[in-house]
């Protein structure tokens, strides 16, 4: 039977890379290697991230491609495929701490604000606003087999604006939300991903920043109170006393401060930039981050 199917005409395969669809991986693989502390995860998101960048991204212009296949790239990206890499290089960052991913993140967000942003009503277009040949630009806000990308962008930006301390960026997270606020009152269940980005901008949303070597097992161990508890209104920060915390630090002032304790890792829990007393003992962290304000 294999042979003689074998003889037949193979049906079409669809081989093209999708920019937002790889986004939604990195973003998978990074959180399921902090879950389940497997290394090979996170090396295939970094594997995937480096090839978006190298081959659907324009440096020169700062723009993505929707897809490449048979060698190259095919047309320019949509708001989907920004908003999907921002958020897989945010969780890439948080899982293996390399700033690269983190600063590429900026710069995308920046490129999409400029391509696509509603200034006046708030929100994104989900093409070029600027394209001619788009009659009726639209926002998309509903979920399907992906999230909407306007609902990613509000809680990317969001994110961001905890990464870099943007006010710009928090004020258009909230006005992205607000342009949908009828949405989420009449119809929540159709819109989950942005339900979450609301329920990330009325959090108190925690900084936890770890000073230590990445790949030092007293930092494993600190990192694992993270990463073994559901915190989903959070960012995880590293400072890791070289170009990684110079960066950070450049954005978040606090963060220059962060060292480890008696050549232990160490671990900051924040909020509003504010920490509580830092501590190396894995258990003290635990409780600090399992306390209910």
């Amino acid at each position: 039977m294999l042979e003689a199917r074998s003889r037949r005409p193979r049906p079409p395969l669809d081989d093209k890379i999708v920019t937002a669809w790889n986004g939604l991986m990195i973003s998978a693989l990074a959180r399921a290697s902090q879950a389940l502390d497997e290394p090979r995860y996170l090396e295939r998101a970094q594997a995937t991230a480096k090839f978006l960048e190298s081959h659907l991204y324009d440096s020169k212009t700062g723009k993505l491609w929707r897809s490449f296949r048979a060698g190259g790239p095919s047309v320019d990206g949509f708001l989907d495929d920004y908003t999907d890499l921002i958020g897989g290089l945010l969780d890439l960052y948080q899982a293996g701490f390399d700033v690269h991913w983190l600063t590429w993140a900026v710069r995308l967000q920046e490129k999409q604000d400029q391509l696509f942003r509603d200034a006046p009503e708030g929100g994104y277009f989900d093409s070029d606003a600027s394209d001619a040949a788009v009659l009726s630009p639209t926002r998309e806000s509903y979920d399907g087999a992906e999230p909407s990308p306007n609902a990613t962008a509000a809680m990317n930006l969001l994110r961001l604006a905890q990464f870099t301390d943007r006010g710009g960026w928090r004020d258009a997270a909230y006005k992205t939300l607000s342009a949908f606020a009828s949405l989420l009152r009449s119809n929540p269940e159709a819109a989950p991903a942005l339900v979450s980005a609301l329920d990330f901008r009325l959090a108190q949303t925690k900084q936890i920043l770890i000073a230590g070597d990445p790949l030092s097992p007293d930092t494993r161990d600190l990192l694992r109170q993270v990463n073994t508890r559901f915190l989903p209104n959070k960012i995880l920060l590293l400072a890791d006393g070289g170009a990684g915390q110079q960066q950070l630090a450049r954005w978040l002032p606090f963060v220059a401060g962060a060292h480890r304790t008696k050549d232990r890792a160490t671990a900051y829990i924040c909020e509003n930039y504010v920490c509580k007393l830092p501590t190396a003992a894995p258990q003290v962290m635990a409780r600090l981050l399992d306390a209910k304000d």
